[in-house]
């Protein structure tokens, strides 16, 4: 069957094909201890002794083990930005972000046609998902990613190509278990955005092609588990490395912030990387408080392991979904620069909750907002289903359980119910 529904995430993807008749999400790669995964990590890297393109978690660990190269992630992060046109650099060659998502995508589509088998004709029509909102403040942007992304499937093969709300996906994968009517808000919190739909579920309206009349409410906000890694990072982290410490030669100045900010946001990154921001922080050295703290910086940057720490700091935020406590690993960064020394970080659930206080109250007004759309209150909702990976941290769940008292809480397959529900939707809009 020559239809598919894609979920490209923020930080995770995957996609589901119908094989000998039946919906499946398709394995995509395997994971350190030898499992097939469905999903895949929204990364690539540009092997600069090769040329070869790599994605997901092999794309990663090149990068992690300090292969020559260039690793870009949270890509669709990008789409609803002012710079969606703009080009960046890999080698002597200048890419527009555009491609490096097309690169992604066609990937994603190529291995789904492999899993399918090869007498299985390829892959035709998709259903790919979209936040409530690529831009939550510029509508014209929020199209204009829309239009971007589906120019990029079509670029990658697909000659039919729509659109469904994330939230919206996950509602009709969590209406497969529903056993009677009932009143469901889904709460989406993945790497990117933060999205919620109100819908009415039953047996009955399942499979129905035509369910405008329940849904009652869309609304989201361009927040998510990025946000918060870069949160966690900016509090706990990057003071380590000077942020805010004082200028010797002007007092009440402090270090200027954008270094640590741009480090702290992963598709940022890459532009610390350039010789005249290294050139700047030798002239500041100077006139900084902590010489140590800045020279862990410059050496971060010339060893190009930006992405690194991403990574650990992220690495930290999950396990703190399930600990009290862990440790980012600082000191694995300079293991071949012996002249810095750094401790490493311990963080607690704790820290986490302080870093995210501000971020969740604003997600949780917006969810405020999609109840009021509707004209209803907490207490109409039957069932909360949630899905995506931040939805996993205690203070989401806590805010969650605490505003809906009476309803069902059911946790979704965290990264699978979107791309089942397009999956799902496919299947409505195109099988004949």
């Amino acid at each position: 069957m020559t239809i598919c529904g894609l979920d490209f995430g923020t930080s995770n993807s995957t996609v589901g094909v119908i094989k000998e008749h039946i919906p499946t999400m398709v394995p995509l790669e395997q994971d350190p201890n030898g499992e097939w995964q469905t999903t895949l990590p929204s990364a690539l890297f540009f092997g600069f002794e090769d040329d070869v393109v790599s994605f997901g978690r092999s794309a990663m660990d090149r990068y992690t083990v300090g292969e020559p190269g260039r690793l870009l992630r949270s890509m669709k992060s990008l789409l609803g930005g002012s710079f969606m046109g703009d080009k960046t650099q890999v080698k002597n060659r200048f890419y527009s972000f555009d491609e490096i998502i097309g690169f992604f995508i066609a990937s994603l589509k190529s291995q789904a046609e492999t899993f399918n088998g090869p007498n299985s004709p390829p892959l035709h029509s998709v259903v790919m998902g979209r936040p409530v909102y690529f831009n939550d403040t510029d509508p014209k942007l929020d199209k204009a990613a829309q239009d971007h992304l589906e120019e990029i499937a079509r670029l990658a093969g697909f000659k039919e190509v729509s659109f469904q709300y994330e939230p919206i996906a996950a509602a009709l994968d969590y209406e497969q278990q529903v056993s009677k009517e009932e009143l469901a808000l889904i709460i989406d919190i993945g790497g990117g955005t933060s999205d919620f739909t109100l819908i009415k579920l039953s047996p009955d309206r399942h499979g129905k092609a035509d369910r405008q009349q329940d849904f009652l409410a869309n609304h989201g906000v361009h927040l998510g588990g990025t946000d918060f890694d870069a949160r966690l990072s900016i509090n706990s982290i990057m003071p380590e490395f000077g942020m805010g410490m004082s200028m010797t030669d002007k007092p009440g100045l402090d270090m200027p912030g954008s270094y640590y900010f741009d480090l702290a946001t992963w598709h940022k990154i890459h532009l610390l990387y350039d010789r005249r921001v290294l050139m700047e922080l030798k002239n500041l050295r100077p006139i900084v408080s902590d010489k140590k703290r800045l020279d862990r910086l410059m050496e971060l940057l010339m060893e190009r392991k930006g992405h690194q720490l991403a990574g650990l700091v992220e690495k930290a935020k999950i396990e703190l979904s399930s600990v009290n406590q862990t440790t980012i690993d600082l000191e694995s960064l300079f293991v071949d620069s012996p002249a810095i020394t750094i401790d490493n970080c311990n963080l607690t659930q704790a820290q986490l909750q302080e870093s995210l206080t501000r971020d969740i109250e604003r997600i949780f007004n917006t969810l405020q907002e999609t109840l009021t759309q509707a004209g209803l209150t907490h207490q109409n909702i039957d069932t909360v289903f949630t899905t995506g990976g931040s939805t996993a941290l205690p203070m989401v769940q806590a805010c969650i359980s605490s505003a809906f008292p009476d309803a069902r809480l059911i946790s979704g397959d965290l990264y699978n119910s979107v791309g089942t529900g397009l999956l799902m939707e496919a299947q409505l809009r195109y099988q004949k």
